[in-house]
């Protein structure tokens, strides 16, 4: 006997979860006339119902369910809410406007950010479309910088448990944990740190949960993927932070940090569940630590659909706004002498995604693209003459060789400095990665302006403070005429060229990150290939002002995240298909409006009661 349905049909309705809520079999895609509240979301949709045994309290503390103040007097009649909310109904664009309200109330960023979590455990689809509205002023407190405060005092602001906890007291048990807390057919993507690399503020222990969870906020936010398709995961090996393990309030595994065979049997064991058991979810792994981000993708891009961001998201955007500069200053990528500064985890991702855009994109051969670049580290330029002592996995393809420097000024402590490089290679790219503030001194930039009409120098260092340089800083020492992307959000500057103000570009690599995933998910691609992350950054270049007026930012603004994040998916899709790797659309392409309709929207929908009695 079929379960009795009672209808409730306004439409200022309900979202979704994977339970308790029962799907319909079909769906009509048609487009509704655009509301005050869905007026920053690119493609709102006419949904069917969603179906729910819930009612009461029990409703309304169901963060997918719950609409708070905009359940309809017919609702409220329908689903026993009668009494248990204020009489007057507001529509979600009234949800906002309070919600805003009281966020300008908090100080601090930490307290907007607990506000907005708290938000987000209460009501999904408001805290979603809250955030689109007003994503300039909301990504930075969900998400870099203040998420890495949050992640800092994690143990004391803890008030309920969000994520999986997988410890080496799980090994045995892992695969039931994970699908006990979710079950397969419900997740197309897993976010999963283990805490050592953070935001760098380095070794965090437990408390990396955070960047799982904001990543997988960017990840709805801009790909559209629901929020309960996403797991957000957490390795907690232990930790070599003192301050936390002294801290008797700290929630994770007191004890060092696991390392060696130890490490690498649990990090097998995940992976080696999420494919078995998870096959078509999109592994996305997150601020690992240096030493073992880049052999862990390594080891297992061949094997599943995985991703690191830190390397490859990183690299990606950077070489987007490369792609986009380079049409600017009229250099062809092939033709760019590109100069890094900072060679850790983040500098060699950003060398190795332009080296293969160079060898996919413009045919060079291994060889000749290793020669477009320069990079320094802590020995100052990395030649063959630097002991093997001070170079890491990953560095060795990079190395000038030691004849090529030969008369070229020398430190005998900190090796060729960036200002040497500069005078004698004569980059036309500068990309910084130190974490050293101010390092684009000057006399650097006037000294690689001489020698480039139009010098693209990217100080990514963040936070702020940390930035190689200040944008307006470069367009005054350059005259107007440098290239400029930042990995944090900086104010408008004036350029001196033409005394206009514009925006910098940010390399963020939530411009990127989202697309590709969800050009992924969409394709069920086995694997997500260079050749499939060179389309995604091409799709984002393309989009860039600087095309259209060479002052304006390198790379499109994040208020355009979602139509950009469609944009990246097409190609991505497209190009797994080409690659034979997709399970779906094996006989055509995908469309942008097609990966669009595939978005989940933050809308109430229409809600209907299942009564199972």
């Amino acid at each position: 006997m079929l379960p009795l349905r009672r209808s409730c049909r306004s439409f200022a309705t309900t979202p979704l979860r994977s339970y308790p809520i029962a799907e319909p079999t079909t769906t009509t895609h048609s487009a509704t006339a655009t509301t005050r509240s869905e007026e920053h979301i690119e493609h709102p949709k006419n949904y069917k119902p969603l179906y729910t045994h819930l009612r009461g309290r029990a409703l309304l503390n169901e963060p997918s369910l719950n609409k708070g103040a905009a359940f309809s007097k017919e609702e409220r009649e329908v689903f026993g809410l009668n009494g248990l909310l204020p009489a007057q109904v507001h529509d979600l664009d009234m949800q906002c406007q309070r919600a805003y309200g009281q966020l300008k109330a908090r100080t601090t960023p930490l307290s907007k950010y607990t506000f907005l979590t708290s938000l987000r455990e209460q009501n999904q689809v408001l805290f979603y479309n809250f955030v689109l509205k007003h994503l300039d002023e909301c990504l930075p407190v969900i998400y870099t910088p203040t998420v890495g405060e949050a992640i800092q005092k994690y143990s004391t602001i803890w008030r309920r448990s969000e994520g999986l906890f997988i410890t080496e007291e799980h090994f045995d048990r892992m695969r039931e944990i994970m699908i006990t807390n979710r079950l397969p057919k419900n997740v197309d993507l897993i976010v999963v740190t283990d805490s050592e690399g953070i935001l760098g503020i380095g070794d965090q222990g437990v408390g990396g949960v955070l960047i799982t969870i904001g990543k997988g906020n960017i990840y709805t936010l801009g790909a559209g993927i629901k929020p309960a398709r996403i797991l957000s995961v957490v390795l907690d090996v232990g930790t070599n932070n003192q301050d936390l393990l002294k801290d008797p309030l700290y929630l994770g595994v007191k004890s060092p940090r696991l390392t060696g065979e130890r490490y690498d049997r649990v990090v097998d064991k995940f992976c080696n569940v999420v494919r078995e058991s998870y096959p078509d979810a999109f592994l996305h792994f997150e601020d690992f630590g240096t030493r073992n981000a880049g052999r862990i993708l390594q080891k297992y891009r061949p094997k599943q659909s995985c991703f690191n961001d830190d390397m490859q998201g990183t690299a990606a955007v950077v070489l987007a706004a490369l792609m986009s500069a380079s049409k600017v200053n009229a250099i062809a990528l092939k033709d760019q002498r590109i100069c890094v500064f900072g060679f850790g985890t983040a500098g060699l991702g950003i060398a190795d995604g332009i080296r293969n855009a160079l060898m996919i994109e413009e045919g060079l051969s291994p060889e000749e693209a290793n020669k477009r670049f320069w990079v320094l580290d802590r020995p100052g330029l990395l030649t063959t003459g630097v002991s093997k002592d001070h170079i890491r996995s990953g560095q060795e393809l990079y190395l000038r060789d030691e004849s090529e420097v030969e008369g070229w000024a020398k430190d005998a402590h900190s090796g060729i400095s960036l200002l040497e490089v500069v005078k004698q290679a004569k980059p036309t790219v500068l990309i910084g990665c130190s974490g050293m503030s101010n390092a684009f001194t000057e006399e650097i930039v006037r000294e690689m302006s001489k020698n480039c009409d139009r010098p693209c120098i990217f100080p990514l260092s963040n936070p702020t403070h940390l930035a190689e340089a200040n944008p307006s800083d470069l367009n005054e020492w350059s005259n107007g005429r440098a290239l400029i992307a930042t990995g944090s959000p900086f104010p408008l500057v004036k350029n001196v060229a033409d005394g206009k103000m514009y925006k910098t570009a940010e390399s963020n690599n939530a411009l990127v990150y989202p697309g590709l995933a969800l050009g992924v998910i969409l394709s069920k691609a086995s694997a997500l290939t260079d050749s499939m992350i060179t389309a995604g950054v091409t799709a984002l270049a393309e989009l860039a002002p600087a095309l259209n007026n060479p002052n304006e930012s390198l790379l499109p603004p994040l208020k355009d995240l979602r139509s950009v994040s469609v944009k990246i998916a097409t190609a991505v899709a497209n190009q797994a298909r080409a690659e034979r790797l997709a399970k779906t659309h094996t006989d055509r392409d995908w469309t942008e409006e097609e990966c669009r309709l595939k978005q989940w929207d933050p809308v109430y929908r229409p809600l209907e009661l299942v009564d199972n009695a």
